[in-house]
């Protein structure tokens, strides 16, 4: 039982010390505006009242102050009842937004409209606690020691394999059998629910029997899975692309929901181009004028009591996984500010009855778009089974939910699940094409590796599905992360994994199905993309250290072999190149083609598995690692209080902005630094071989890399653009770049969904007040169309 199911439902000790009388509680609420909209800032007072609050399925919340009704999807029967004690005053910080009318807060039963799992209790092995910790201290110690008296396990010759070298070896060879045996078990899965569904539509009548020929079973009929896609002025053909490929599900989505983390004019493209796009769903456009997050937030600290705990009780509840005194019962006042705030929005806005709604709000970050996304999955739709989150430019194979909903369903202790990413532009140089390849492995094999064991450390992104019940478990504690005493603004869909497994729940993949994501196409945005990831990495690896008692040593092991690597790799390329030993003057070099060798072994075993030749291009990767990501996981460990994104927006006017020096500074001057010291040793080290001190010169090709780093091919079109007359730009033209789909992006083709009667493929527009013309050429055959400018819900003045 969570915190969450009912207000003022509070856990363990909370509940004991809130919950002192029998008697309901009156809610009375001040600070709600004349249309209803709840604010952080005013008072909600908790007062004994002598009437039992009875659950009413025939009118909605807020009628009365004895009746606290909720609707239930599929059954008018439904009639339950609550109880609520309490006998203290609190505050939720709703701030005052004008009319001083009362209001009774809904009361939410996650019970009644999500899927919950029956699961055994949660308790920790201590058994298995104490041997997660001896094998965590234990490996960290006997690595870090071995590496220092330079252990050789194997003596091969001319070189020599130490044990660190071993361990690493060994990993491989672990994750390549337990990924095959994975794809064996989702296969199998998959298989069995097929055979099922196939037994079930024998009795469909002949008519039915007709159309399953053409495509597969679903293995998930009936079930209820809502999309949430979020973004922050993404390349509309990307975008648009995006949602096309949302709408072509086999498993028809319960809603769509997009959230446009922005709302000023640049933003708006965004949400235009979503309502374009499901525009035979009849989508709205609805304006929001706050941050649910930021409600949340504020709801919660304005609750919470002062922390008057010493640092080692500190400490201990960091390593239990437990909140300071009054955590939970400020949880679910927040909680409760959120589901109050969604509700009422609801009921002014029909959004359970939608099939797809775009959002646009202020901006803030990814994080708090997806929790936007989220509470209206939950508190307004009302997903019974699942919620598939996806990015702005990420197109999703036809069968993923289906698929991915098969796994999460096939055990009650799943929470979450993810698939292969593959990258759509990995045709547009050498950069994608490796990125392409490291990919494969993350997924098909490191992943792959930890679903075998029911923990997969990160479920990622463009593709993930999380179980209803248990994201509304951690949506509040997800929402409230701080670091360096400062919300987190990256890192979501790792840090949501974490809290999944701090929670007992497992992780899975699934190589069944997939999607096309993209990759930075330059090496600075791409060394931009990483540090970011880098740092989340680093902040999440040892954050739940309670969730390594609950899940298999495999997960440890593998945390400990991936946080120590890059330190002990820059100590064994420095050692190497600085070296002045004469044992062995061309140790560096059978290194170097030692390493090489192994990266070569690794992709003929890849290209064994999927067939795919350019899989052969990872045994290159080691190089953009070595000079690209290996500096840049220094860089973020002690840089992992810088908040920001990192990579920018990728529309075109974002794009042609570009970056100061001093950003590109923060972005790339540890590559400056990096470069002098490894082109010097790598200076020394030949000097050594040639005893001639010209060799030192070689050290200038890290001046000119520096150069490279800096360097924007925006400088060369400057000057031609002097010679060449400027063309005028007219109103017409500005108006039409509005809509024009860029065709200079090479984008795969997805297919329509049924309904749709045709695509836009050259779109021009004339925008006279509230409606849009559209002169489209589709196939050579021109049209003029007038549509609707979406309404806007409200307008923040």
């Amino acid at each position: 039982m969570t915190v969450y199911e009912t207000l003022g439902t509070l856990h363990g000790k909370e509940a004991a010390r809130y919950s002192k009388s029998s008697a309901s509680t009156l809610w009375t609420q001040s600070g709600a505006d004349d249309q209803g909209r709840i604010f952080p800032g005013s008072t909600t007072t908790i007062e004994h009242a002598s009437s039992r609050s009875t659950l009413s399925p025939s009118t909605r919340a807020g009628t009365s102050q004895s009746d606290i009704s909720m609707s239930k999807f599929g059954d008018d029967r439904f009639d339950d009842e609550i109880r609520l004690a309490s006998d203290v005053e609190l505050h939720t910080d709703y701030p005052a937004a004008g009319s001083k009318q009362a209001r009774t807060p809904t009361v939410f039963q996650s019970e009644v409209f999500f899927d919950i799992p029956q699961r055994k209790p949660l308790k920790i092995n201590p058994f298995k606690a104490a041997f997660n910790i001896i094998l965590a201290f234990g490996l960290i110690g006997v690595l870090i020691a071995g590496y220092a008296i330079g252990l050789q396990v194997f003596d091969l010759g001319i070189t020599s394999i130490g044990l660190y070298g071993t361990i690493l070896l060994s990993e491989y060879f672990v994750q390549v059998v337990c990924a095959i045996s994975n794809r064996f078990d989702v296969d199998r899965i998959a298989t069995r629910l097929m055979g099922r569904s196939q037994c079930e539509s024998r009795a469909m009548t002949e008519c039915e029997k007709g159309d399953i020929g053409h495509s597969p079973p679903l293995m998930n009929p009936g079930s209820q899975v809502s999309i949430a896609v979020v973004g922050y002025r993404e390349d509309e053909q990307a975008w648009r692309h995006c949602l096309r490929s949302l709408q072509t599900q086999r498993l028809a989505p319960k809603c769509i929901i997009g959230v446009v983390d922005g709302n000023d004019e640049p933003d708006l493209c965004m949400a235009e181009a979503f309502v374009s796009e499901f525009k035979s769903y009849s989508a709205p456009l609805i304006d929001l004028p706050i941050l649910l997050s930021d409600l949340h937030r504020d709801t919660y600290f304005n609750n919470v009591p002062k922390d008057t705990r010493s640092g080692i009780v500190k400490f201990w509840h960091y390593l239990t996984g437990r909140g300071r005194a009054g955590h939970e019962a400020a949880l679910s006042l927040a909680r409760q500010a959120v589901v109050d705030q969604v509700v009422e929005w609801n009921d002014r806005w029909n959004i359970e009855n939608l099939d797809a709604v775009c959002f646009s709000q202020p901006h803030g970050h990814k994080r708090t778009a997806m929790f936007t996304a989220f509470a209206m999955s939950m508190y307004a739709v009302r997903t019974r089974d699942a919620i598939f989150t996806t990015d702005s430019d990420t197109l999703v194979q036809d069968n993923a939910l289906d698929e991915m909903l098969a796994l999460l369903r096939s055990a009650q202790d799943i929470g979450g699940v993810t698939a292969d990413v593959k990258i759509w532009n990995r045709a547009e140089g050498l950069l994608t094409r490796l990125c392409a390849a490291r990919y494969w492995f993350a997924f098909n094999i490191e992943r792959a590796c930890q679903s075998i064991w029911r923990c997969v450390g990160c479920l990622s992104g463009p593709m993930s599905m999380y179980r209803t019940s248990d994201l509304e478990t951690i949506l509040g504690p997800w929402n409230l992360q701080t670091f360096g005493n400062k919300p987190t603004t990256f890192g979501d869909d790792r840090h949501l994994t974490n809290q999944l497994l701090a929670h007992g729940l497992k992780t899975r993949y699934t190589h069944r199905t997939w999607c096309d994501s993209e990759s930075p196409t330059t090496f600075v945005r791409w060394v931009a993309q990483q540090t970011r990831w880098s740092k989340s990495f680093f902040r999440e690896a040892f954050w739940f250290p309670a969730s390594f008692a609950y899940q298999s040593p495999w997960m440890l092991v593998e945390m400990t072999v991936q946080t120590l690597y890059p330190f002990i790799l820059v100590a064994t390329a420095f050692h190497l190149i600085f070296s002045t030993s004469d044992d062995n003057k061309w140790r560096a070099l059978i290194w170097l083609i030692t390493m090489f060798g192994i990266a070569l072994f690794k992709s003929l075993v890849a290209l064994f598995i999927c067939w795919d030749p350019w899989l052969l291009l990872f045994a290159c990767y080691g190089f953009i690692y070595f000079f690209g990501l290996l500096p840049s996981k220094i860089w973020a460990l002690f840089t992992m209080n810088q908040t920001g994104w990192g990579t920018s927006a990728r529309s075109s006017a974002e794009r042609k902005r570009g970056q100061s020096f001093l950003q590109r500074s923060f972005h790339v001057g540890h590559l400056v630094v990096w470069y002098a010291a490894i082109f010097i040793g790598i200076a020394f080290f030949i000097y050594k071989l040639s005893d001639n001190p010209l060799f030192f010169l070689i050290a200038v090709v890290a001046l000119l890399a520096s150069v490279f780093l800096y360097w924007d091919p925006k400088w060369l079109a400057t000057p031609k653009g002097w010679f060449q007359k400027k063309k005028k730009t007219t109103k017409s033209d500005t108006e039409a770049s509005a809509l024009m789909l860029d065709e200079s992006t090479s984008l795969p083709e997805k297919p329509l969904p049924a309904h749709t009667k045709h695509r836009l493929v050259n779109v021009s527009a004339e925008s006279v007040d509230s409606k849009i013309t559209l002169a489209a050429s589709t196939n050579g055959n021109a049209s003029r169309e007038t549509i609707d400018v979406p309404p806007r819900a409200f307008t923040v003045a």
